[in-house]
């Protein structure tokens, strides 16, 4: 699962992907850029 690295929103998708990789917008706080943190279990987060 993906993550927003400043307000940890789930509300992230991709608007450009390719050789150079992906860039990541944030839904909720607008956040833009390449750098995403990815969780495989919701117990792992530290916000709980």
């Amino acid at each position: 699962m993906l993550h927003c690295p400043i307000c940890k929103s789930t509300e992230v998708y991709t608007i450009v992907g390719g050789y150079a990789g992906n860039i990541y917008v944030c839904k909720r706080c607008g956040y833009r850029g390449a750098l995403i943190v990815e969780c495989d279990d919701e117990e792992q987060r530290d916000d709980r």
